[in-house]
């Protein structure tokens, strides 16, 4: 992680802190880590079409069960 300053690093580390207090129990590394990115990029997350990118995945597992 590179931070632009150092209060940048410290909500980073904030919001990794409550994460992981709320879901460290629930989850793997591997989804944590991906919700803390999200939570920290949470700027360039507003312009994500959720919808869009969910169809794309759908399509891709639909293409893999087929033979």
């Amino acid at each position: 992680m590179i931070c632009v300053s150092v209060a940048s690093c410290e909500r980073s580390f904030s919001k990794l802190k409550l994460i992981k207090n709320y879901l460290l129990s629930t989850m793997g590394q591997s989804r944590l880590s991906s919700l803390v990115i999200l939570s920290i990029e949470s700027e360039l997350v507003k312009y994500i079409d959720f919808d869009e990118v969910i169809h794309k995945f759908a399509a891709l597992k639909a293409r893999k069960g087929k033979f």
